[in-house]
């Protein structure tokens, strides 16, 4: 009777052990909504994306009269479009000679630093969607925040000016902007434990409704440059707009992720939809471009909703003539460089995760498969053996892809 192919114990392991990590050193993803993971984890195949309906809204009328008004859903989308690999062989020769022995060498030797490859890359992609997709913002590009007022401050009122103040939420910053402000923590009212924690870590905690953190997987942004005015070409009135056209000069740039705000375009409380009194900001999703004549066309968001509409966003559509700031708040903005932290809550950005089919065990080929419940992160280890080379194969997979949720949720910390 033929023998079954040798398993070792720590194949299983390896798996879950890439999961563990993952699960326990996540931050910025942290902070990524997964309620609609279980739509990835159907029996069927649903496709790359999923549609996912925001929660309905509706405008009163005044008297007796009836008068029905249309349901108008707005959905936001969320693609698996994304697999990040790790992959590593030796040949028959180097595991008889040379390959560590024991489950312990080979944690510390491969699955470690194979898992820790796999959450930079995740983190990494969570804060270029952020980067990308975040609108509003605090503070000035190219300068350190030195005070609360000017960040969670700020960024908390934005949150509620916006209805948006409700869920987990994490203050992300690189450590220079932890080390300016860790200073004036000090000063404030705290708990001895809190306090004692700021001077013994230079670490701030917990401050202003925010948990902090600080990241090294936030992205650095160079401001577009514009020789004069850019301003709005024709007069935008049709709700759900995301394109723009613009009049500017010859030369200019524009640039994905740069941040803008439209002369006398104020932003809308959701529930209210009467102007919160501050500036509606918006972020350009078009890829990078210099013009070469005077009209510009850019992709934005978030979409724009005027009055009278039920998802209304802004207190005045944009009209012909209307000037763009660049970085509203940045003195000479153009060109300027500076790393962009945030101010997340878990309404802001989707992130979802998927499992990957493997080949079943026997024959020399081993597959495993984790997934974490909750953030659907899945990871898959393969191990199989290559009779032509002589060698033994391994890979770690993880899919996942990100999309938009509520994006005024999240508040760009501008930095140097």
């Amino acid at each position: 009777m033929a023998l079954a192919p040798n398993v070792f114990k720590y194949v299983d392991w390896v798996a879950m052990d890439t999961l563990r990590i993952l699960k326990n050193k996540r931050m910025i993803s942290e902070y990524f909504n997964t309620d609609d993971q279980k739509d990835f984890n159907k029996e069927f195949a649903v496709g790359a994306t999923i549609r996912k309906k925001f929660p309905q809204r509706f405008t009163s009328v005044e008297g007796l009269p009836y008068q029905p008004q249309a349901i108008n859903r707005r959905e936001t989308t969320i693609t698996i479009d994304q697999n990040i690999q790790v992959a590593w062989e030796w040949d028959s020769f180097e595991q008889a000679l040379k390959l560590e022995r024991g489950e312990a060498m080979l944690r510390k030797e491969y699955s470690e630093p194979a898992a820790e490859e796999i959450y930079q890359q995740i983190e990494s992609r969570a804060a270029l969607y952020a980067h990308n997709h975040c609108n509003n913002f605090v503070g000035v590009l190219g300068t350190n925040p030195t005070n609360f007022q000017t960040t969670t401050g700020a960024a908390r009122q934005t949150l509620q000016e916006l209805a948006l103040w409700k869920g987990k939420k994490a203050f992300i910053i690189p450590p220079k902007v932890n080390t300016s402000m860790v200073g004036a923590a000090m000063n404030l009212m705290q708990d001895a434990s809190s306090i004692g924690k700021q001077y013994k870590d230079g670490a701030i905690g917990h401050q202003g409704g925010f948990d902090w953190f600080e990241s090294m997987s936030l992205y650095e942004h160079t401001a577009a440059t514009w020789a004069g005015a850019v301003t709005v070409t024709s007069t935008l009135a049709t709700d759900g707009t995301t394109t723009m056209v613009l009049t500017c000069t010859s030369g200019d740039t524009f640039r994905i992720g740069d941040k803008f705000s439209i002369a006398s375009v104020k932003a809308a409380n959701p529930g209210t939809r009467r102007s919160t009194g501050s500036s509606k900001l918006f972020t350009i999703l078009s890829a990078n471009q210099t013009i070469s004549g005077t009209s510009a066309t850019i992709t934005y968001s978030p979409s724009i909703y005027g009055p009278g509409s039920q998802y209304q966003n802004v207190d005045a559509y944009p009209v012909a003539g209307a000037a763009l700031t660049l970085f509203p708040g940045t003195t000479s903005p153009n060109g300027k460089v500076g790393i962009i932290g945030y101010a997340m809550t878990d309404q802001s950005f989707a992130m979802a995760g998927v499992k990957l089919e493997g080949p079943e065990n026997g024959g020399g080929t081993i597959c495993s498969q984790f997934q974490d419940p909750v953030s659907g992160l899945a990871v898959r280890y393969l191990r199989m053996f290559d009779g032509k080379e002589s060698k033994w194969i391994n890979r770690i997979d993880c899919a996942l892809g990100f999309g938009d949720f509520y994006v005024d949720g999240c508040i760009g910390i501008l930095s140097a």
